[in-house]
């Protein structure tokens, strides 16, 4: 599968950082690691989406954050 973007996007985006080491594609039975740092900037709820833009069905892929501020 290849990956075209993998972002942070969504009503709190500012609040979430990504990186990752996917690379450009993944090959049938690897995997590859996403990891999200969360840093408010207000308090409350804050929320984003990670986006997984790749040539697999259903793109883009969304996995839901969620976070407290205080």
């Amino acid at each position: 599968m290849n990956i075209l973007s993998i972002s942070v996007g969504g009503k709190n985006s500012s609040d979430f950082a990504q990186t990752n080491d996917c690379g450009t594609s993944v090959s049938v039975g690897a995997s590859c690691t996403i990891t999200v740092t969360f840093t408010p900037t207000a308090t409350g709820s804050r929320s984003a989406l990670v986006n997984i833009n790749d040539s697999g069905g259903g793109s883009p892929q969304k996995i839901s954050l969620s976070g407290t501020g205080s």
